[in-house]
């Protein structure tokens, strides 16, 4: 520890800063207040031991400057007596303790000893109080920062367990969802860059109560598409007729998105979606510079492929989706039921796969 030292006595002065030497402490020794408060300058000390009595500024006022400039520093005053003014005094300064003279080296040492637990103490609690603060406003800086781009669900579900949750890198059972407005390139042929930014800006804000509603994770925006992601914490099966609920729901929303870009004489637009289940990790992707958070696996690439193969206005779930859903279909709103399609060769499988269309009505949707 740094300790200033400022006694008048030339004598004790010299016994007092090689005793605290010492113990391994660094001592700034001075004769005067003034001449302690020079050599101190800007440097913090842990601990000030001052007399009571000095020529000029005394003790008291001479703690008194140092807690200006060393908020945590613990002191102890040496006086041969004392009134109950310096001691009410030496109160309101939180004086650790008194070396009273004449005093003896265990009596010395006793003080000292005080003073370092005191000192290490009021560290701990300042640290343990910083980490808390830290704790509780990082949180809230992150949420902050991150709720314009990550659902409400990811943030509750991240932001408990830090970076940790994001590089955990293992696959878990999820049901992945595209959803892509159908024709975009021939829509981007005909707006301009305005209208086409309004298009899809309307798009993406009527899903996001949607994806919120079911439990969804945006993974990404694609420009005219958006990957989403529907867990579980225990079987995974529930996360298919999340899915499925979400892409009945967003396809019933497609009828106020054409009344609203009608209102702005914009075309009118169809979206086309995907639903695969399976495993699939969550991993940070990237560079150190650039970084993203994204779910990869078979079934975000079979997604992919079912929403490419979706026509306008429809529903193309895997196999493993509607097996997963066996059980759940009644409690999807407007959900008629599943319609096996004939085995589709998809890009990168062997073999030809079953799939499904989902057959649903608006009607049955509460608005």
């Amino acid at each position: 520890m740094k300790v200033l030292l400022v006694e008048d006595e030339q004598s004790m002065l010299f016994t007092l800063t090689n005793l605290l030497r010492h113990r391994g402490h660094e001592v700034i020794a001075a004769p005067s207040a003034e001449e302690g408060l020079d050599e101190l300058g800007d440097i913090q000390v842990d601990l000030v031991i001052s007399d009571l009595r000095l020529p000029g500024m005394d003790g008291i006022s001479l703690i008194a400057e140092v807690r200006e400039r060393c908020e945590d520093v613990v002191p102890i005053i040496i006086t041969g007596y004392g009134t109950l003014g310096n001691a009410i005094d030496a109160l309101k300064l939180s004086v650790c303790d008194f070396l009273r003279k004449p005093f003896d080296l265990t009596t010395f040492e006793e003080t000292i000893s005080r003073a370092e637990e005191r000192r290490t103490r009021l560290l701990a609690n300042k640290k343990s109080v910083y980490e808390l603060k830290t704790d509780l406003m990082g949180e809230k800086l992150q949420s902050s920062v991150l709720s314009p781009f990550l659902s409400k669900n990811v943030l509750d579900y991240t932001l408990p367990y830090g970076e940790a949750q994001l590089l955990s890198n293992q696959a878990h059972r999820v049901s992945i969802l595209f959803a892509d407005i159908s024709d975009f390139t021939g829509l981007s042929a005909r707006l301009d860059q305005n209208s086409l930014i309004h298009l899809v800006k309307t798009f993406y804000s009527a899903l996001e109560p949607i994806i919120s509603q079911y439990g969804g994770i945006v993974d990404k925006f694609m420009g005219d598409g958006i990957m989403m992601v529907f867990a579980d914490s225990h079987t995974g099966r529930e996360a298919a007729s999340y899915a499925l609920g979400a892409a009945v729901q967003i396809q019933d929303k497609m009828a106020s998105i054409r009344r609203e870009l009608r209102q702005f004489e914009l075309p009118e637009i169809s979206v086309h979606i995907g639903i695969s289940t399976g495993l699939a990790a969550a991993c940070s992707v990237g560079t150190e510079v650039h970084l993203a958070h994204t779910y990869i696996g078979d079934a975000v690439n079979l997604a992919k492929r079912l929403q490419d193969l979706a026509g306008p206005g429809e529903i193309v779930l895997s196999e493993a989706t509607a097996a997963d859903l066996a059980g759940y279909e009644s409690s999807i709103p407007g959900l008629i039921g599943l319609h096996p399609l004939p085995p589709l060769a998809i890009k990168g499988r062997q073999d030809k796969i079953v799939v499904y269309r989902a057959e649903y009505s608006t009607s049955t949707i509460d608005s």
